[in-house]
């Protein structure tokens, strides 16, 4: 019973990890940029949470919502570089991606290489999970995503500037002929997905067990495997997160189940099936993705 309710409970934090990261991907595809640096981007928000909860963690666990917000706001600041690059400059958006992506895994593993921060490779964020139920399955990480997710649901079917928005990922020039500035959107856009993507990093430090190890584990690519997975839709994107989630949360948990030595070889497999559907995923939707028309190129007003 205590393995179930551990499951639960690791797949509760997860499937919000996994649908805030999709939902950094989606706002910034829907605006015609490809954003493939959330997994970056949750590195440099569990790093920023990481080391304000080694300091913060000493006043008490509701200091772990200052700490959240931060790490937020530097995610969003780290994908200004990567709003720079594709929006301003004109890059390949790919390319760019890739390179923050390089850039905070070699950030994170500098700051847990340093002894005054970090003991054993790893730095303890000292806070624990603030769970509304004593098993922490509906914890404040699970209420979070949701309004997130309803949020986003509303915002792209029901309000004009959702519309606006999405507009800009499927026919900017049109956008641009109304007298919407879509360079300006564009940026907008890049910077949520990177606050997004910094607010699951914090979040997925207490999927395992506090701690930061330099990475996280590339859940970023998982979840643009949901993005696809959802066809830029919300309401699937939760269905895929939902599915990803459990199914980690069970290869993570499973040894429990059967007895296994954690570092059975059997159970490393486990670990390994998530990712390997991740890519069966992304090749057997690539095909009928109804991907934005704009999403990956640059916007340029003279061909209007």
């Amino acid at each position: 019973m205590e393995a179930v309710s551990q499951l639960f409970a690791n797949g509760s934090v997860l499937f919000a990890v996994l649908l805030i990261a999709a939902m950094a991907g989606l706002y910034s595809e829907r605006a015609g940029v490809v954003n493939i640096a959330i997994d970056g981007m949750m590195i440099i928000g569990a790093l920023v949470y990481a080391l304000l909860g080694k300091f913060l963690s000493q006043y008490g666990n509701g200091m772990q919502i200052i700490a959240l917000l931060i790490a937020t706001i530097a995610g969003g600041a780290f994908a200004l570089l990567h709003g720079f690059a594709s929006i301003t400059l004109k890059a390949q958006q790919v390319i760019s991606g890739t390179a923050l992506n390089l850039l905070a895994t070699g950030l994170g593993l500098f700051f847990v290489s340093i002894p005054a921060l970090a003991a054993g490779n790893m730095i303890q964020t000292g806070f624990s999970t603030i769970g509304i139920d004593r098993a922490q399955i509906i914890n404040i990480f699970l209420i979070i995503a949701i309004i997130l997710a309803i949020f986003t649901f509303v915002f792209f079917k029901f309000t004009k500037t959702g519309i606006r928005y999405a507009g800009c990922g499927e026919n900017p020039n049109a956008i641009d002929a109304a007298g919407i500035n879509v360079i300006k959107t564009r940026y907008k856009a890049v910077i949520i997905s990177g606050c997004l993507a910094g607010l699951a990093g914090a979040m997925f430090t207490h999927y395992v067990s506090g701690q930061f190890r330099g990475d996280v584990q590339g859940q970023g690519y998982i979840a643009l495997a949901i993005m696809i997975f959802g066809q830029w839709r919300i309401q699937y994107i939760t269905l895929g997160a939902v599915l990803f989630s459990f199914l980690i949360a069970l290869a993570g948990t499973l040894w429990r189940f059967t007895g296994w030595n954690i570092a059975d070889p059997s159970n490393q497999l486990l670990k390994i099936l998530p990712f390997v559907l991740a890519l069966v995923t992304m090749v057997a939707f690539s095909k009928y993705s109804k991907i934005p028309k704009a999403s990956g190129i640059p916007f340029d007003k003279s061909l209007r």
